[in-house]
């Protein structure tokens, strides 16, 4: 599959990189879902249908799926030619919809699942936090909640430098999760993923974005704070599958990493056990990009509920393609 698209003509790969990492984002997603919080000796094998955790109908995304689509209508939206397309304050309304009206759900009934920093984040937002100054910043704000949402700022935002969109991320992050350690992850899971996006198999890919992101710290102000945070995430080792941000970014990234193809990226993910939704979508995400949208299983594709809404955002953005 990888091959295939490499061999197509550029506009074609990109328009099948960008469709796959939607659909696979979601799908990660929503197959992880009844998953959730168990532990590995206890997933067995992977498959789609289950209902499990939540006792959610089979093919339901969370609110990791849910905010990732708010957060690309955002990027999408109709402006005036004048207007910027990436607007915290446009965000964090479009998270709030989500919140209160159901808005981005699969079924419009709402959300399920939402972790302790974003819901405190968004109550904030509710009594009139400015967008970027909601998110927590202690160390225990350090939940992987922006990570989950953070891929269509590498989708539509292809052609910014990676210093904008270093800051993009960090900006967009910190609705829900102000902590450097946070903001850091989201940084290098875009610019990975961006390098993907433009050819780069995983390794070099990795690698771009790593040393991407350090050099935008090194020329930037305060340095000696986001360089400790780079090194902390670099030199994590766990593979867990937990809610922290930095484990939930390498758990993501292994899976994927270690994977022949998107079915296998998935299982690879949930089979960490724990927030099992989350390092799937957060891999899913990944795995969309490199094999692209008919690496995706057909069945799978047609099984995920609320596809029509998914379809419609990801017309738009194919739209962007020159």
């Amino acid at each position: 599959m990888t091959h295939a698209i490499h061999s197509w003509s550029r506009n074609d790969a990109t328009r099948e990189r960008l469709a796959g990492a939607v659909w696979g984002h979601l799908i990660g997603d929503a197959m992880g879902v009844p998953y959730e919080f168990r532990d590995p000796e206890q997933i067995g094998s992977v498959c789609f249908g289950e209902t499990g955790t939540h006792g959610q109908p089979p093919g339901t995304w969370s609110d990791d799926g849910a905010l990732m689509l708010a957060l690309l209508d955002s990027l999408l939206r109709d402006r005036r030619p004048s207007e910027p397309a990436f607007d915290t304050i446009d965000q964090a309304r479009r998270f709030l919809a989500w919140l209160d009206g159901g808005e981005y759900t699969p079924d419009g009934d709402g959300l399920f699942d939402i972790g302790r920093t974003t819901s405190e984040a968004l109550a904030r937002l509710h009594v009139g936090a400015p967008a970027e100054l909601a998110g927590g910043t202690d160390e225990g704000d350090s939940g992987n909640g922006s990570l989950m949402r953070i891929l269509p700022l590498a989708l539509v935002e292809r052609d910014i430098s990676a210093a904008e969109l270093v800051d993009h991320a960090h900006r967009s992050s910190a609705i829900t999760h102000g902590n450097e350690l946070a903001q850091a992850t989201c940084a290098l899971y875009v610019l990975s993923a961006r390098c993907l996006l433009g050819g780069a198999g995983p390794a070099e890919a990795l690698r771009l974005a790593r040393l991407q992101l350090r050099t935008t710290y090194e020329r930037g102000r305060e340095s000696h704070a986001r360089l400790a945070a780079l090194g902390k995430l670099e030199a994590w080792t766990a593979r867990s599958g937990s809610g922290y941000v930095v484990d939930s970014f390498w758990s993501g990234w292994d899976a994927f990493a270690a994977a022949a193809s998107f079915q296998q990226t998935v299982e690879n993910a949930i089979k960490y056990g724990h927030d099992t939704d989350t390092t799937a979508c957060v891999a899913g995400g990944l795995a969309g990009i490199w094999y692209g949208r008919s690496g995706i299983p057909e069945g799978w594709l047609r099984s995920i509920r609320g596809a029509d809404t998914v379809g419609r955002l990801v017309a738009r953005l194919l739209g962007t393609v020159d």
